[in-house]
């Protein structure tokens, strides 16, 4: 099994990323996670890095990192310097001699969900995408709709520390109406999409799972988890969905 620290740049920002692979792996998952809330963790829940063992141990490699401003990592939170992250961990995983060689899929949740489909639909290095309780866009159903409202949230949640960032917030906003997932999921085909969301989601209600299977083309899956709330990575049933789509996925020609 290798487990290790792969640090990349993106932006001028050094990220964190790490590795968790079994011999042999079909594939390597890069994991990308939400925006955090202001609760504290559970005890015992070991986060992203539980999740990047638990598929390991299922026979998938993962690779997690914080996206910027996250848990420690520097930067200012923008959806768009989450998804040029994003881009920068997949150019470096491309450069890195014991993991760049093995297909990769992208998983995301929640925000991570919406960046994990724009950066693959822009990506021909990618074979797939999963999402878990992803938006279908960040404005339908009122998921956001008050830049300088959610702008404080995030200030109290943390992910934004500096009191004069964004220098424009407007173009800080544009960035959530930019590339909405409903809008350009439909070119990650003939690559596969699995979208898994529980039905209880009080956060990203279940209708945007069908929004983005209508926009998304074959071939596709919905997974519908009954009484699933939204942080789905601590549903048995979900991660089971992924692990099920993992194993018969094939790499499109």
């Amino acid at each position: 099994m290798l487990e290790r620290r792969v640090a990349f740049t993106s932006e001028g920002l050094t990220l964190d990323g790490y590795a968790v692979v079994p011999d042999d792996p079909k594939w390597l998952v890069v994991l990308c996670h939400g925006i955090p809330g202001s609760a504290p963790r559970d005890r015992g829940d070991e986060g992203y890095a539980g999740l990047a063992r638990t598929l390991a141990q299922r026979g998938f490699g993962a690779f997690w990192f914080n996206f910027r401003g996250v848990r420690g990592s520097p930067g200012e939170f923008s959806i768009g310097g989450w998804r040029r992250d994003l881009a920068s961990a997949l150019d470096a995983i491309d450069g890195d001699a014991e993991i760049g060689g093995i297909p990769r899929v992208v998983c995301g949740s929640s925000a991570g969900g919406a960046v994990a489909i724009a950066v693959t639909a822009d990506r021909g290095d990618v074979a797939g995408v999963a999402t878990l309780a992803a938006p279908a866009s960040f404005t339908y159903g009122a998921v956001v709709n008050d830049p300088k409202r959610l702008l404080q949230i995030f200030r109290n949640t943390g992910i934004i520390h500096d009191p004069a960032y964004p220098p424009d917030l407007d173009a800080w906003w544009r960035e959530f109406l930019d590339a909405a997932p409903e809008d350009v999921v439909g070119k990650v085909a003939p690559r596969p999409v699995l979208i898994v969301h529980g039905d209880s989601d009080d956060v990203v209600p279940y209708p945007h799972a069908e929004r983005l299977f209508i926009g998304a083309r074959e071939p596709k899956e919905l997974v519908r988890i009954p009484h699933g709330a939204h942080q789905l990575r601590r549903d048995p049933r979900a991660i089971d969905a992924v692990v099920d789509w993992l194993a018969h996925l094939r790499i499109s020609s």
